[in-house]
């Protein structure tokens, strides 16, 4: 795939969604798209799950889940130039400005649709498990210098307990000795 990314707003796929979708709110906003609520929210709705899609599948850590939200943002996308076709239909935009837009939109899903192949292939799993030892690694030491921390300032003193231990007289007792198995039978 190329080089890796830390952050969402690097990935190629959602940078080309997250234009399409400010290209379609300024369509919106203006002229009489902008005054037909129900067209607009849909059209808004559904130019604004892509970009949201990829940044909580990146978010899973998992190329698998990835992916299922990338195919969810690509579905987006193709709903998105469905309700672009259904405002020219209503004269709400022109052929003209439906096909700029279509033009965004098909870049965007040809990103999408290259972050999805990527995500489904042997690369990303093995780049997964690298990151994931990685994340591990980082913790440990982490944990490791706390203690380190710990050891040099001492644990955090216990306030101490005026109460004496007492010993279960009874150590070998069951107390759940009335354990009955229940079968419901459901009848339809």
């Amino acid at each position: 795939m190329g080089q890796a990314v830390s952050r969402y707003t690097e990935l190629r796929a959602w940078q080309r969604c997250n234009e399409y979708k400010q290209a379609v709110y300024l369509v919106c906003a203006e002229g009489p798209l902008s005054r037909d609520w129900v067209r607009r929210r849909q059209l808004e709705e559904s130019v604004a799950g892509p970009p949201a899609h990829l940044a909580e599948g990146f978010g899973r850590f998992n190329p698998a889940e990835f992916a299922r939200f990338a195919v969810i943002a690509r579905s987006s996308l193709m709903e998105s130039q469905d309700h672009l076709r259904d405002a020219v239909d209503k004269r709400y935009i022109t052929e003209a400005t439906r096909l700029e837009l279509d033009a965004l939109a098909e870049i965007a899903l040809r990103e999408v649709t290259g972050l999805m192949e990527y995500l489904q292939s042997a690369e990303a799993l093995q780049n997964a498990r690298r990151a994931r030892e990685r994340r591990i690694a980082k913790r440990l030491e982490r944990r490791s210098q706390a203690t380190g921390l710990e050891k040099t300032h001492g644990p955090e003193p216990r306030t101490p307990n005026p109460e004496p231990r007492t010993q279960n007289p009874e150590p070998n007792l069951n107390l759940n000795t009335n354990r009955e198995v229940r079968t419901v039978k459901f009848e339809r």
